[in-house]
């Protein structure tokens, strides 16, 4: 499945939800949509539908220190 890709939030909208993220190996800026949309590419995350809205969460392993920030 290969190695699991990293998240790193980098900006978050009113009531903290988490609006853009950063691909810590590539680099690259991405939005919630583009995560959600190619969520295969990222095997540790996951998506959640609430409220009509997008969620990016990281697949839980009891480690605090994985958690998205």
């Amino acid at each position: 499945m290969g190695e699991s890709k990293k998240l790193q939030v980098i900006e978050e909208g009113d009531g903290g939800r988490n609006k853009r993220f950063k691909d810590i190996e590539t680099g690259k800026v991405l939005t919630v949509d583009q995560i959600a949309n190619n969520i295969e590419n990222y095997p540790g995350y996951h998506v959640v539908h609430r409220d009509g809205q997008l969620f990016i969460r990281s697949n839980p392993d009891g480690d605090k220190n994985n958690n998205l920030e």
